[in-house]
C-alpha cells in the first residue's frame, strides 16, 4: 500500500510538472503579446480561484470553506505573500528575462523552504545551511550572468532574475506558513482561500494602474492555461501534499520544473542555454540535495 510520504511526493511532483509551464506561458503573454504583467497575474489567479471554488462546491466541501473563514485574516496574509507578491514578481520577471532563468530561480525556493521550516518546528540539520549558501551562489551566477542572443531579446537579466528570486522567497514563506492551516482545514480549502485573497488584491492593484486591455484568442488561451493548470490544479495538489509530508520534504519536488521549463522555453520560445545557466543550475541542484536530504539513515522514511 502506498505510504502518505509517497502520495505526498507524487502530488508534489505533479504540481511541479504543471508549474514548469508558468514562465513560458507568462513570457509569451507579457513579452510576446504585450500584456501588462500585473494584469496578467490578476487574470491568472482570478481564473485559478474561480476554478478552486467550483471544485470545492462540486465535491461537497463548501461547508468546510465557510468554516475556514474564521481564519480569513491570517490566510489572507499568507495569500498576500504567496499569491499577490509572488504573482507580481513572477510576471515582472517573465517580462524582463528568459523563461529558463526565471523558472530555475523561482524553483530555488526549496532551499528557502528548508530554512523557513525552522520557524515552524521542523528539523533542519546544519548540512542544509551549507546547501543554502551553495544555492545562493548558484542563483548569483545566474542573476549576474550574461544571456546569449535569442529570438525574444532579454530586457534586463539582473532585474528579471532578482524578481524571480523574490518570488522564490515569497513561495517558500507561503508554503511554510500555510502548513499550520493545512493541518487545521485541509489543503484544498486552505489553498482556495489564499487564492481568493491574493486574486482580489491583484485585481485591485491591476485596475488601479488602468492598463490597456486587448485580449484576443491567443491571450485568453495563455491566461486560461495559466489559471487552470498551474494554478487551480497545481496549487490544490501542492497543499494536499502538505497534508501528508513536511514542507522541507516536499520542497525538492519542484526541481523537476526547471528542466521541463528549459525544454519548453527552447522548443516554444527559441531560448538557448548559456554556460552561466548550466553552472548555476549545477550549484543549485547540489544545494537542494544538501538542503533537503534526510537528517540520517532511517530517520526520514516514515510518517512526517
Amino acid at each position: 500500500m502506498m505510504s502518505d510520504r509517497t502520495k505526498g511526493l507524487l502530488l508534489g511532483l505533479g504540481a511541479s510538472a504543471l508549474w514548469s509551464s508558468v514562465f513560458v506561458a507568462a513570457r509569451y503573454a507579457t513579452a510576446v503579446r504585450g500584456l501588462d504583467p500585473i494584469l496578467t497575474a490578476a487574470l491568472r489567479f482570478s481564473v485559478g480561484a474561480a476554478g478552486a471554488v467550483i471544485y470545492l462546491a462540486i465535491t461537497g466541501r463548501w461547508g468546510r470553506l465557510m468554516d475556514a473563514a474564521r481564519d480569513l485574516v491570517p490566510l489572507s496574509a499568507i495569500g498576500a505573500v504567496g499569491i499577490f507578491a509572488m504573482g507580481i514578481l513572477v510576471f515582472v520577471s517573465a517580462s524582463l528575462t528568459s523563461s529558463i532563468n526565471g523558472a530555475l530561480l523561482l524553483n530555488a525556493n526549496a532551499v528557502f523552504i528548508a530554512v523557513f521550516a525552522l520557524f515552524v518546528g521542523e528539523r533542519v540539520p546544519p548540512l542544509r545551511f551549507i546547501g543554502l549558501f551553495i544555492g545562493l551562489a548558484g542563483c548569483a551566477v545566474i542573476v549576474l550572468g550574461h544571456t546569449p542572443p535569442q529570438e525574444l531579446p532579454v530586457t534586463s537579466n539582473i532585474l528579471g532574475s532578482l524578481a524571480a528570486l523574490g518570488g522564490a522567497i515569497c513561495w517558500a514563506a507561503y508554503t511554510v506558513a500555510g502548513k499550520r492551516y493545512v493541518r487545521r482545514h485541509g489543503g484544498l480549502v486552505t489553498s482556495t482561500i489564499t487564492l481568493i485573497a491574493g486574486a482580489v488584491m491583484l485585481i485591485v492593484v491591476a485596475l488601479a494602474g488602468r492598463p490597456e486591455i486587448h485580449l484576443g484568442a491567443p491571450e485568453w488561451l495563455a491566461i486560461l492555461w495559466l489559471g487552470i493548470f498551474p494554478t487551480t490544479i497545481a496549487m490544490l495538489m501542492w497543499y494536499a501534499a502538505l497534508e501528508l509530508v513536511d514542507a522541507s520534504v516536499l520542497g525538492p519536488t519542484q526541481y523537476i520544473a526547471p528542466p521541463l521549463a528549459t525544454l519548453l522555453g527552447w522548443v516554444l520560445l527559441g531560448e538557448p542555454l548559456s554556460w552561466t545557466f548550466v553552472a548555476g543550475a549545477a550549484a543549485i541542484v547540489i544545494a537542494v540535495w544538501l538542503a533537503t536530504r534526510p537528517a540520517g539513515v532511517g530517520k526520514d522514511t516514515g510518517q512526517e
